[in-house]
């Protein structure tokens, strides 16, 4: 049995161990950080910005029942209603209406979830009246993902010990705000994984107790194979910088039970591939730290706000701060830091201080970004109707294996470029005479300035005597004469210079510059003038997806550093849509109709004349 002095002493060290968690500063981004309840949540900062800091402080708040989302905590409370939805998560129908079910009577699918401090005592959801019971986890484990495993300080000494944690930096910002007396079991080299004691096991929720058993913060390196840690569910994983991708996408399937997260961490930097496309644009929210925004004003003159809500369907949240917004760290330390630093274009300070990415890996269309640029035609009142006397374009990026890329792009009256609908068929089951058919069932009776097609469709075909060209001409002319389609005689595109890729990357910066479609006049010598822009409907993704990703060609020039050097080339890969928009946009009649010839048509057809 334990002597009072020994009691003091065990809940002395007990007390000074919780004093250092309790000493976390909470800045202006971190309070924000944590209330984010998105499935993916990247954080995209500079150097020394606090976000190991707190992505590892968030997670011990998960131990201890204290996050501000519920459902990240081990432990938590939820409506009993909600408790059948994890049952049905393999089988996706019969979720989707058990939970149709669910939202009849709740106002979300997370809304009737509690943290263990702060649920109704009566123990009845406030919402459908259903008994409140302790969450059931199938997984307590945590998963904590770096380019290298963190190894134990007895296992290597001097100053390789340092290194180890320098080149790992999770472990020990985990362990500096996790209290030593949690720790059940600390990593070795053989087992990389933190057993800990539940905080909160014996304690009792009216006629509920909660038991707890160990928590596990397990540590992965990118470097090893994806299967080895598939196959068991995890609560959430975190990755600092950036993983592979196909480590990345593994990570889904383990968090399914349980409704799991994923944080991923990252200062940009040159060498970047996938993470600015997939998680960076594709974000339904961007908040920003009043340095970041103050940034953007002052060096690229974008007008930015703290919060952004985007159109983006996607569950992603993004958070950007900066060196600067550590309140550890003395703004002239920072200031002395990056002043004698050799940055002609500025692309240092921006990533490593202020976390802006300067460069998208060797992008041909730069300018692109999803939320901007994808949009709901419906949203701003653009129907097949409204578009009627506008000038449309067809353009073919025919291929003899590869599925064709066909856009169909109208023009407004006031230079704005509208890609409103696109088709991916596969030669290898579509015959040219369906081929012609589908595309005028498509079409409709719109009357199209030019239909373009790549020249390959010009060669002749040694079965028929004849080019596809040819022979899409002729079955158009039939469709026309039996009424199906308005017809059309297409014609090969001009495959040389860089006039349409041009012409396209001006319309990104215009459309970035305007924000929002119909917002594109100017005026010069008070002359109104208009900003030629571009949009894409969000159906086309095929689209979307070509000008987000198209690359530079890039090779290998050291196979044992993986050292990536950009060629001059185009990649192949990613093209087809951009070479059909190129081909467009190169032809001088695919121009928008001048805006009195526009109301003169206008006025004609209201007149009831030709």
């Amino acid at each position: 049995m334990q002597t009072l002095t020994e009691m003091d002493e065990q809940s002395t060290a007990i007390i000074n161990q919780l004093e250092n968690y309790a000493s976390f500063f909470k800045t202006w981004a971190f309070d924000r950080y944590v209330r984010l309840p998105h499935k993916i949540i990247g954080l995209f900062t500079g150097n020394q910005s606090m976000k190991t800091a707190s992505t590892a402080y968030q997670y011990v708040m998960r131990i201890f029942g204290t996050h501000p989302v519920p459902k990240r905590n081990v432990l938590y409370l939820e409506c009993s209603e909600r408790a059948k939805l994890a049952g049905k998560t393999y089988d996706l129908i019969e979720w989707r209406e058990a939970l149709m079910q669910y939202l009849a009577k709740h106002k979300s699918k997370d809304s009737a979830t509690w943290r263990a401090d702060m649920y109704p005592k009566d123990m009845r959801c406030p919402e459908c009246g259903s008994k409140i019971i302790i969450h059931k986890r199938k997984s307590r484990i945590f998963r904590f993902a770096s380019q290298t495993l963190p190894t134990e300080k007895e296992e290597l000494g001097g100053d390789t010990a340092q290194s180890a944690e320098i080149n790992n930096t999770q472990y020990p910002e985990f362990k500096k705000w996790l209290p030593k007396f949690l720790i059940k079991k600390d990593i070795t080299v053989r087992n990389p994984a933190i057993i800990i004691h539940d905080p909160l096991a014996g304690k009792w929720f009216g006629d509920q107790q909660h038991k707890g058993a160990d928590i596990v913060v397990e540590f992965q390196s990118y470097v090893q194979a994806v299967q080895a840690g598939a196959g068991v569910q995890r609560m959430s994983c975190w990755c600092d910088e950036e993983p592979p991708f196909d480590f990345f996408e593994e990570q889904f399937p383990r968090l399914l039970v349980e409704d799991g997260d994923i944080i991923v961490s990252v200062t940009p930097a040159n060498g970047m591939t996938w993470t600015y496309d997939d998680i960076f644009e594709r974000a339904s929210l961007y908040i920003r730290t009043p340095t970041i925004c103050e940034y953007y004003l002052k060096e690229e003159g974008l007008v930015v706000t703290p919060y952004e809500l985007t159109e983006s369907d996607k569950d992603i949240a993004v958070i950007q701060a900066a060196t600067d917004d550590n309140p550890t760290l003395s703004p002239d330390i920072i200031e002395e830091s990056y002043k004698n630093t050799p940055d002609p274009d500025g692309t240092i300070v921006a990533t490593r201080r202020y976390g802006i990415f300067k460069q998208a890996t060797g992008r041909i269309f730069k300018n692109f970004h999803f939320n901007t640029h994808a949009i709901a035609l419906d949203k701003y009142g653009i129907t097949q109707e409204g578009m009627e006397d506008w000038v449309h374009g067809r353009s073919f990026d025919f291929h003899t294996a590869n599925p064709h890329a066909i856009v169909w792009v109208s023009l407004s009256p006031r230079n704005e470029a509208f890609v409103y609908h696109e088709w991916n068929p596969s030669p290898s089951t579509w015959v040219t005479s369906k081929l012609c058919e589908e595309i005028g069932n498509r079409s409709g009776f719109k009357r199209f300035a030019c239909n373009l097609i790549d020249p390959l469709a010009n060669t002749v075909n040694s079965n028929t005597g004849k080019t596809t060209i040819e022979e899409m001409n002729k079955h158009f002319h039939t469709l026309k004469m039996e009424g199906k389609c308005g017809g059309g005689y297409w014609e090969p595109f001009a495959t040389r210079g860089e006039v349409g890729r041009d012409a396209i990357k001006e319309r990104l910066q215009n459309s970035l510059k305007c924000v929002t479609p119909f917002n594109n006049v100017y005026y010069e010598e008070g002359v109104e003038k208009f900003y030629p822009t571009i949009w894409i409907a969000h159906e086309c993704q095929h689209t979307c997806n070509s000008l987000r990703h198209w690359r530079l060609e890039t090779w290998v020039s050291n196979k044992q550093l993986t050292i990536k050097d950009k060629k001059e080339n185009p990649a192949q890969k990613w093209s087809h849509f951009c070479t059909a928009l190129e081909g467009l946009f190169k032809d001088v009649r695919f121009k928008p109709r001048r805006q009195r010839d526009y109301q003169k048509r206008e006025y004609k057809r209201f007149q009831g004349g030709r």
